[in-house]
């Protein structure tokens, strides 16, 4: 179970941060977040789809690692079998953590991660009980990566107002006759995109969203990716 504590220099003067290339602690998740950021970067390797929050009914933009809950086909032993690690998963075991309301927070990391010990990686502070070169990079990291998160929100916003997304089953028949069905999904409407007025299309591309648009919509192709994954495992 994470326990997630604010960094402090006394408790945690010794600590360090092991090496993470494998993004190990991605094993069991089929999917992970996504800011709108990374669209182009992460649909490389990555179906990028939308999920609907069924409580709240917001819509998080996601890549999907697996065919099935608690499947990653992109974790080794040893390596990440992408080219692009997503940054909600680089940025492990940092986060962000911030008061209702207020703009300010203080960076936490959970310390039941099997990154951190004593021994090996980098550490958090120096010497002199300063946050080391290495921890304030990584903070500022965390923090763009929240910056980010509200700028993807305004990107689905954009999608939703101009009806661009819309619920999704993607089939899948392997050839070992294995079929798998993936529901709860929305993706680009690309009928409805190329459907938009003049107006309504200059503002996306002024905007900069057609980026991200096309990027989504190009990452589709990727889905035949997880299915030769999963037929090589």
């Amino acid at each position: 179970m994470a326990d997630i504590q604010a960094i402090n220099n006394k408790i945690h003067s010794n600590i360090k941060i092991k090496h993470n290339p494998a993004l190990a602690q991605s094993a069991n998740r089929h999917f992970v977040p996504l800011v709108v950021q990374e669209f182009a970067a992460a649909s490389q390797d990555f179906p990028i789809v939308f999920i609907k929050d069924s409580e709240t009914g917001q819509f998080r933009a996601i890549a999907l690692l697996g065919l099935k809950p608690e499947e990653n086909l992109f974790v080794s032993e040893d390596s990440w079998l992408a080219t692009y690690k997503p940054q909600s998963l680089s940025l492990y075991p940092f986060l962000f953590s911030q008061q209702e309301g207020s703009d300010q927070g203080v960076l936490c990391f959970d310390v039941e991660s099997d990154l951190v010990n004593e021994e090996e990686g980098d550490a958090l502070f120096d010497s002199d009980g300063k946050q080391s070169t290495w921890l304030n990079n990584k903070a500022e990291s965390v923090v763009k990566f929240i910056e980010n998160n509200y700028a993807t929100q305004g990107f689905i916003k954009m999608l939703i107002e101009r009806d661009l997304l819309t619920a999704q089953t993607l089939n899948l028949k392997l050839e070992n006759e294995q079929e798998y069905a993936l529901n709860g999904l929305y993706t680009i409407n690309e009928k409805a995109l190329n459907e938009l007025s003049d107006e309504q299309f200059s503002i996306l591309r002024t905007s900069g969203a057609l980026k991200a648009i096309y990027a989504s919509l190009l990452s589709m192709q990727c889905i035949h990716n997880l299915a030769s994954k999963k037929l090589a495992k």
